[in-house]
């Protein structure tokens, strides 16, 4: 389900690329990262609603430390090395900034309606700075496209409800993990709940790598985490009131959300040419986060 939906998603994104004449990784921020973090705002809501606060937080924090070292890390093994120059470090520099803004909440126990207005006012703001500045260049590209309007609807409606619907099978049952298994809200929220609404995001880069569409599995990543906090954050703080935060997510995990948010703006400065090597560091660590989590 979750394949077949990143694969329409991919294929609709790719039409609207040359429908539209912009780069596949403007594309992949606003429209798929958008998408994508659609989970992210269903699992919040959902466990704001249940008292699960912890889950709902963790799980904005895990998914990005997730989209980052785990997907990001799988797109580097799979895409070709020429799609890392079609990375903006604008954008980049915008998600550290956000994700600074997320980690401050953290540090203050909450975020206030105020704050969360702004967030959600920002979103309109950002793409519209995002497409006309930071990504305004000649494009010289080939663009070809024999896709009708309602194909390429199509295509993305049924992607997003696979995507979606996929994902809702895989995060039903979080609400009762913690007193099954005895795991704390936090440590589920940042590592199951996190993985389990970063699934999309992971089978929207396979599917690129197969469609050969590297910039838009690199843009999702980008614009899945920038939505994740002044988006999905915002937008729920606005639904279900203030949100307080638990002194769990501090410490170790703010610091690896911001290290690993560094760790991209690295690789698009650097634009390595061997990709690999740094996707399997990204994967490794991780893996080394996510056994250290459950320590």
């Amino acid at each position: 389900m979750l394949a077949f939906g990143s694969d329409r998603l991919v294929l609709g994104a790719k039409d609207i690329s040359s429908k539209l004449e912009v780069p596949s990784f403007i594309i992949g921020i606003f429209i798929l990262g958008f998408g994508t973090s659609l989970p992210e705002l269903f699992v919040t809501i959902q466990a704001l609603e249940n008292g699960a606060s912890d889950i709902a937080i963790g799980g904005i924090l895990g998914s990005n430390i997730a989209n980052i070292l785990l997907v990001l890390g799988v797109s580097l093994l799979l895409i070709k090395n020429d799609s890392i120059q079609d990375i903006s470090s604008k954008d980049i520099f915008v998600m550290i900034v956000v994700t600074s803004l997320f980690c401050y909440f953290l540090y203050s126990d909450s975020v206030s309606f105020t704050w969360a207005f702004a967030m959600v006012a920002s979103v309109p703001i950002y793409v519209y700075v995002s497409y006309k500045i930071f990504n305004r260049k000649d494009n010289d590209f080939d663009y070809q496209n024999t896709s009708s309007n309602l194909n390429i609807f199509i295509n993305l409606l049924v992607g997003f409800g696979f995507l979606i619907y996929g994902s809702k099978l895989f995060i039903d049952s979080l609400i009762l993990v913690p007193s099954l298994l005895n795991i704390p809200e936090s440590v589920v929220g940042i590592s199951i709940a996190a993985l389990g609404t970063s699934l999309p995001e992971l089978a929207v880069t396979i599917a690129a790598f197969f469609r050969k569409e590297g910039s838009v599995a690199l843009g999702n990543i980008v614009g899945s985490n920038i939505f994740n906090i002044i988006g999905v954050l915002g937008l729920s703080t606005l639904i279900s009131g203030a949100i307080s935060f638990s002194e769990e997510f501090r410490g170790i995990n703010s610091l690896i959300l911001i290290i690993s948010s560094f760790w991209v703006l690295y690789i698009a400065v650097k634009k390595p040419n061997n990709t690999k090597l740094f996707g399997f560091i990204s994967i490794l660590s991780y893996a080394f986060y996510t056994i250290f989590i459950y320590l």
